[in-house]
């Protein structure tokens, strides 16, 4: 009989992290939750303040010394401060991944929740690099630009450390999400405009559910994606396929998408 994974997931307390959680602890797993508030959905809740490096080291003191994965999943949006939103969002899953990844055992799972909303940011990979190396330049004075940087500087650490990653044999994977139903989907409507959020859910049909983002988190950080590493999987419903079509039709004259029809 194979043993319970130990699996360490943050923002476990509601929204996307609490259906990872309970998905994960109804298969058998282990579930150690990190986040404020508490973690009912885990097997296990250690508070932490992911805003504060402090709390983030005292967290790591308590949690085992080998794990099987890290899930992180918590993230604040656009309405609270740019400070806030880079220490939850980039400097929290980084400080946690680089700590964690010596006790994550060979054969174990990465995996970070991004946005969809990352390709709008607009910083060059010099500037990413000056980012996470300490600098600030440029820093957004707005918390929806923040957001924005906070995904993409996000989505560009975890490329840039992919052969660290592949050496301590642990596959590391992103998750993009579009607009979801969760308890801050209104920060997100009031942060980047209720136009631009409701825009999305009338080309898909409808906004996700925490679930549905949670089904691919926890197939990353099983053993049958044993062969998907260093991927950033759009969960949005298809809207980045469905705006992309609807650009190419409108770029494309009448006669040329003709002719590119089978006859």
């Amino acid at each position: 009989m194979n043993r319970p994974r130990t699996l360490v997931v943050t923002g476990a307390a509601s929204g996307i992290g609490a259906a990872l959680c309970e998905r994960l602890v109804a298969t058998g797993e282990n579930v150690i939750g990190l986040d404020q508030q508490p973690a009912t959905a885990a097997s296990h809740h250690i508070a932490v303040d992911l805003a504060s490096i402090e709390s983030i080291h005292a967290a790591l003191a308590s949690l085992p010394e080998e794990i099987d994965g890290l899930a992180n999943v918590a993230g604040v949006p656009g309405t609270r401060s740019p400070a806030t939103v880079m220490a939850v969002n980039l400097i929290a899953p980084r400080l946690l991944s680089e700590a964690l990844l010596p006790r994550i055992r060979r054969g174990g799972a990465l995996v970070c929740v991004s946005s969809i909303t990352a390709h709008r940011c607009t910083w060059t990979e010099a500037q990413l690099e000056v980012l996470l190396a300490g600098g600030a330049g440029g820093m957004p004075s707005a918390g929806s630009e923040a957001y924005e940087l906070s995904k993409r500087a996000l989505n560009y650490w975890l490329l840039r450390n992919m052969p660290r990653f592949v050496a301590a044999g642990v596959r590391a994977n992103l998750v993009s999400p579009g607009p979801v139903h969760t308890p801050i989907l209104s920060d997100f409507e009031a942060s980047m405009g209720r136009e631009r959020i409701a825009a999305a859910a009338e080309l898909t049909g409808r906004h996700g559910e925490p679930g549905e983002i949670a089904d691919v988190l926890c197939f990353l950080l099983s053993t049958q994606s044993s062969w998907v590493n260093g991927v950033d999987i759009k969960v949005d419903g298809g809207f980045h396929a469905l705006r992309a079509a609807r650009e190419l039709e409108e770029k494309l004259p009448a006669s040329a998408a003709e002719a590119g029809r089978c006859n």
